[in-house]
């Protein structure tokens, strides 16, 4: 099975392997997936992103931040652009609530080992799965978190922000997707509506 991920920016390629590991577990032995963010306004991003794969995607997979309390606006965004291309695949939307910081504000375990603290016993305050959700600044949470786990002051503090983008890449690529990941509402949807797609494409095929 093929798919291709149209990403919002380069970082989200970090997702790249997790849909992976989701379509092996669901039964598929071959899976390859690459992940497309150039082609500026969603429609045209899709239509290039398949042009340079040749059309041959079994899977188009969607990645659009919620920016709300709900991805439900989002993923009717995503359906309607979609249908707007010809030849499209079966597609999935990835939508996080709110942005795609709350799948990563979950494991402290990763965020310390991430600045090199692993070790550190600082308290993180942290949310639980129940509340990543519902916090109106998932990615002003995450920077927090980085840098109290670090216990850094000085020029130190100040590199561990420039170097947030970098940290977060790293987070993304790490992420543990059967652990308090598996409790948020826009994953178990996620991973849902991947399981369902993979149904589809099979008994059409």
């Amino acid at each position: 099975m093929r798919f291709l991920l149209a990403c919002e920016g380069q970082s989200d390629a970090g997702l790249v392997p997790h849909i992976q590991r989701l379509i092996i577990e669901s039964g598929e032995k071959d899976v390859d997936g690459e992940p497309w963010f150039y082609g500026g306004p969603l429609a045209n991003k899709i239509r290039t992103g398949l042009q340079v794969a040749e059309h041959m995607v079994d899977l188009l997979f969607v990645h659009r931040d919620a920016d709300s309390a709900r991805g439900d606006a989002r993923l009717q965004e995503i359906a309607n652009t979609v249908g707007e291309v010809a030849d499209a695949p079966h597609w999935v939307g990835v939508v996080p609530v709110r942005m795609t910081e709350a799948w990563l504000i979950l494991d402290e375990a990763a965020i310390r080992t991430a600045v090199g603290k692993p070790d550190s016993r600082t308290p993180l305050h942290l949310p639980t799965p129940r509340e990543a959700e519902r916090r109106a600044d998932p990615k002003g949470i995450l920077e927090n978190a980085l840098l109290t786990a670090s216990e850094a002051t000085g020029r130190r503090r100040q590199k561990i922000k420039r170097d947030f983008g970098r940290l977060r890449r790293q987070l993304l690529v790490n992420l543990p997707i059967n652990g308090p990941l598996a409790q948020l509402t826009s994953w178990a949807r996620f991973r849902d509506d991947t399981l369902r797609a993979i149904d589809a494409i099979g008994s059409t095929a």
